[in-house]
């Protein structure tokens, strides 16, 4: 009989929420470099507004978004079903902010993106607003709340960055060709790189969970299996194992 305790099953949880929270640390601190506006970046300079300037720019609800950090219902926006060649803007101030190129169906009824345009044209920090630490992602020009970064997007990044539709703003390639080419110019000029340290936890931690239901089946593969579902904890073992080494992948990125 399968004797994985309840504690393996706190161990995992307890890993899960480490991860993310060391990732709600870590990974602003390895983008500072977000906050450096090179000279050749599309990035607007700093849009400075008041309040009842916003309120009058933008709508109740990109102004609910943008300005007070909220968060539009999953599978409102139209922008979940857009696929064609273009550029997501920022709703504020029209700075570019991803393209369609990045995009993928998460699955969670937001917009979703592997990776910004370039190294400048977001900024991240970290928000306590669920006290677990999350990264947010905010516009690198005016400073709108755009939404968080999540560590389970699928290659090269591994990165998540789920998007409140109503923060942007979509031009396709075909009615904004000048703005796709110098789009294009500055993916090329200031690429977007995962830092180090927004890789190393998903390694260490997925490293230490593969290893613990690994020693979980080898304690009773000593004591003999007595049934198939004595092995069960191999299953989890070379799930975190696949999931480190290919974490370890995206450090050759770097």
């Amino acid at each position: 009989m399968c004797r994985v305790s309840s504690f393996s099953i706190l161990i995992l949880l307890f890993c899960q929420i480490l991860q993310q929270s060391i990732q709600g640390f870590l990974l602003p601190l390895s983008s500072k470099r977000f906050d450096r506006f090179p000279p050749t970046s599309m990035v607007q300079a700093t849009v400075d507004k008041t309040e009842a300037e916003w309120k009058e720019l933008l709508t109740p609800d990109q102004y609910f978004v943008l300005r007070e950090e909220g968060t539009e219902p999953p599978n409102t926006s139209g922008l979940n079903d857009i696929n064609d060649a273009g550029t997501f803007t920022c709703a504020g101030c029209g700075t570019p902010l991803f393209t369609t190129e990045t995009k993928f169906d998460s699955g969670t009824g937001w917009p979703s993106f592997y990776a910004p345009i370039d190294q400048s044209s977001v900024k991240l920090s970290t928000d306590f607003k669920l006290i677990l630490p999350r990264t947010e992602c905010s516009c690198a020009a005016c400073g709108g709340h755009l939404g968080h970064v999540f560590g389970d997007g699928p290659d090269p990044t591994g990165q998540r960055f789920c998007m409140n539709g109503v923060a942007m703003k979509f031009s396709s390639d075909q009615e904004y060709p000048d703005l796709a080419a110098n789009v294009s110019v500055q993916q090329d000029q200031d690429p977007y790189k995962v830092g180090m340290w927004q890789v190393v936890p998903g390694v260490m931690i997925n490293g230490i969970l593969g290893g613990l239901f690994f020693n979980s089946f080898l304690i009773q593969f000593e004591n003999g299996l007595s049934s198939p579902l004595d092995a069960l904890p191999l299953l989890p073992a070379i799930y975190f194992g696949v999931l480190a080494v290919r974490t370890c992948g995206r450090l050759l990125l770097i």
